[in-house]
């Protein structure tokens, strides 16, 4: 088989908080699409030199990693206002998935959970704050039970078992934890206690197809009666994640699913994840437009969902979003 003449630069950062590309699968991606291409290279993008670097290489694509440059002690200004690809765009360079515009929201929860609801699509209510922002329960906007979470984090980090809060006292120590540990505002959420899902979407490559793939996750319930998909469950890979064969729920997560990824002006690929009330009503959690790809479908939602719905192997999702891609050359 001859290969097609175009150059896939990979592209990732050794800085693992802003990676959404562990070195594992970054090796795995290469070794595939070196099947079918003449030239896949591996830029790791730790600073502004890496990235002045990419651009001289100009690949026909780049295949994308991470969202925005990793903060340095030496740019730290300058580091938090570049984002990947809004810099490889306005560079000519040519890449996979979204636009800045809608991986900005990707990273702030309150910003996708705000433009959701100005598509008047169906999102727990919520709120943000710091320490001390609030001084007792009567401030709070919403009732308990609630959920907190980092505002600016994915992989289930900062979420836990004491993130499910019923008093002001547990609340105050969740909002304080996360502000220590990540140095972020929490996002806090009318608490849904009904089944969770996870929506991988990937464009069809004709015009305004999406091909939309939902999974359920379950995991055990823990000693406070919750089934909370937090950091230790993810890490230790001891959720299930099977078909959502009840056609009336398929239905109502896809096509809320693919509601949401219009909203946020979602291309190539995308995860969205769901929630549903006691009473079985879906509503938006947030979303992943850099979603991992690990090096195998029993690893990264987006694969598995790939694979239970389309029975799509790890190479097809692969070429899939770099066709998507150099589609656009």
């Amino acid at each position: 088989m001859s290969k097609i003449n175009k150059h896939i630069e990979i592209v990732r950062t050794s800085n693992s908080p802003f990676s959404s590309m562990g070195l594992k699968s970054c090796d795995m991606i290469q070794s595939v699409l070196s099947d079918y291409y003449e030239m896949v290279g591996v830029t790791t993008v730790d600073n502004m030199n890496d990235l002045e670097l990419l651009v001289l290489k100009s690949p026909d694509l780049v295949f994308l990693g991470l969202k925005r440059l990793p903060f340095d002690s030496n740019s730290h200004v300058l580091a938090q206002n570049v984002w990947m690809s809004e810099y490889l765009q306005d560079s000519g360079i040519n890449y996979t998935g979204s636009t800045q515009a809608a991986i900005a929201m990707d990273f702030d929860k309150e910003n996708a959970k705000l433009r959701v609801q100005q598509a008047g699509l169906p999102t727990a209510e919520f709120f943000t704050t710091l320490p001390g922002r609030h001084k007792s329960a009567a401030d709070l906007p919403i009732d308990f039970p609630l959920f907190v979470k980092p505002l600016d984090t994915g992989g289930g980090k900062g979420v836990g078992g004491d993130s499910v809060v019923h008093t002001f006292k547990e609340f105050e120590a969740k909002v304080e934890s996360i502000f220590i540990e990540f140095g972020s505002r929490s996002m806090v959420e009318s608490y849904l206690t009904g089944r969770e899902f996870s929506v991988a979407i990937l464009d069809s490559g004709t015009s305004d197809g999406l091909i939309v793939m939902p999974v359920e996750l379950l995991t055990d319930k823990d000693s406070n009666g919750h089934m909370i998909l937090g950091r230790q469950v993810k890490g230790d890979d001891v959720e299930r994640v099977i078909a959502v064969s009840d056609k009336a729920v398929r239905e109502s997560v896809t096509s809320l699913a693919k509601d949401v990824y219009r909203a946020l002006g979602a291309r190539d690929l995308g995860r969205i994840d769901i929630r549903m009330d006691n009473n079985g009503k879906a509503y938006f959690l947030e979303a992943n437009l850099v979603p991992g790809l690990a090096d195998n479908e029993f690893v990264s939602y987006f694969n598995r969902a790939c694979m239970i719905n389309e029975g799509m192997e790890y190479t097809d999702i692969l070429l899939k979003i770099v066709g998507l891609g150099l589609a656009r050359n």
